[in-house]
């Protein structure tokens, strides 16, 4: 087993040596055509190529090349690069909050505590209240599956009794409807509990990377504690030639995403809370995983709202259809107090995407990098976006 392994990290290895010769070998083979080629043209239609600016690509792009390796071969690297940018993405959805308390004339260093207390308390709320419900409840769906699979037979059974006992010839799709829950309840079964417990394993596995649970809040106090230096320190690495630039670039990048991610945060977390409060007063079971599920799920534009309420329905037809309706009208409530009132306020139009991108987006970032790569699309389309409109005003 080891053997065969250690055959196919070898050809992975291999087969990205080949790839990056050879992209080396076509762009070599494109400069030396474009200098060939310039030898039998005018002057003013010749391609120039700055060799001194290329020079500098080609040393970043090795460097990252570099940093790629090393990362690969010496997994702490990889950890260390972790930590440090989740420490940076921490600091910076905290960061409005520090500058909040500074305007209140609190020192900085009070201002990063003032904050960390709070962040620990709703952590401790979180930890010793929610997340063992959260998994209790995950357990019990698990446990109490085969009911839930039972009721809908019976269900069935009703509905057949009801308006086709008096035919001679039944459906045969509502037959063939029940032998598909017959044929595939164990499946339907392993499927759901394996999926739970692969959550708790997750849930496990996060808390045993007590180090990095450790580190990263701490990296983060200082980042806050310090950004002035951080900036200095940064802005002195950018070229004279280009800070002006690059400072005018990431603050419209920070100016465009820096809303929608802790708008869509905020929008998640009314998402979250009123939808747990409206399946409590309805009596759903489950309650409070699906409402968790649907703030969180909330954060995904367009999709998420479709993902918090299929189990809120699901769960509300086993106790009869008017459940379910008073469900859906709960949910488009909620979607339209959202949409209309919460959303214009907290995120704004600040990211700017037609809305079939954003979709596409989506789709790719689902399909390549699974829920994570959901939340993330929009950010990091908007990132793009602003990055193709400097180069095409450059190159303009």
């Amino acid at each position: 087993m080891n053997y065969n392994r250690e055959i196919k990290m070898n050809f992975k290895n291999i087969s990205l040596n080949l790839q990056i010769l050879i992209g080396l070998f076509i762009l070599i083979s494109i400069y030396y055509i474009i200098n060939i080629g310039n030898k039998y043209i005018e002057e003013n239609k010749k391609i120039k190529i700055d060799t001194r600016r290329l020079s500098k690509l080609f040393i970043f792009l090795l460097f990252i090349f570099l940093v790629y390796i090393l990362t690969k071969k010496y997994k702490f690297l990889s950890e260390i690069i972790n930590i440090l940018v989740l420490s940076s993405i921490l600091a910076y959805l905290l960061n409005p909050i520090v500058d909040f308390f500074k305007k209140k004339n609190i020192p900085d260093l009070w201002s990063v505590i003032f904050v960390y207390i709070i962040i620990f308390l709703i952590i401790f709320i979180f930890s010793f209240v929610l997340i063992p419900k959260i998994i209790r409840e995950f357990r019990n769906i698990g446990s109490i599956l085969p009911d839930y699979l039972n009721k809908i037979y019976e269900y069935i059974d009703r509905v057949q009794n009801k308006y086709y006992s008096n035919f001679k010839n039944l459906p045969p799709q509502f037959d063939g409807i029940r032998d598909i829950f017959e044929e595939n309840i164990n499946n339907l079964e392993s499927i759901i509990i394996k999926w739970i417990k692969k959550f708790v394993d997750i849930t496990t596995n996060a808390f045993s990377k007590i180090f990095t649970l450790i580190l990263v809040p701490i990296i983060s106090f200082y980042f806050l504690k310090d950004k002035e230096f951080f900036k200095k320190k940064i802005y002195l690495t950018i070229p004279k030639a280009y800070r002006g630039e690059i400072v005018k670039l990431f603050k419209e990048m920070d100016k465009s995403i820096s809303q929608f991610i802790r708008g869509r945060i905020i929008v998640g977390i009314f998402v979250g809370i009123t939808t747990t409060i409206a399946l409590f007063i309805l009596n759903i079971d489950f309650a409070f995983s699906i409402g968790m599920l649907a703030g969180i799920a909330d954060i995904i534009p367009y999709f998420g709202p479709v993902i918090g309420i299929i189990p809120a329905v699901f769960f509300a037809l086993l106790e009869g259809p008017l459940k379910a309706l008073w469900v859906i009208i709960t949910f488009t409530t909620i979607q339209q107090i959202e949409n209309n009132i919460i959303t214009p306020k907290v995120v704004g139009e600040s990211v700017g995407i037609h809305p079939v991108t954003v979709i596409i987006s989506l789709i790719l970032g689902g399909g390549f990098f699974g829920i994570l790569g959901m939340i993330l699309a929009i950010p990091v389309v908007a990132v793009v976006k602003i990055l193709y409109s400097y180069i095409v005003e450059k190159v303009n």
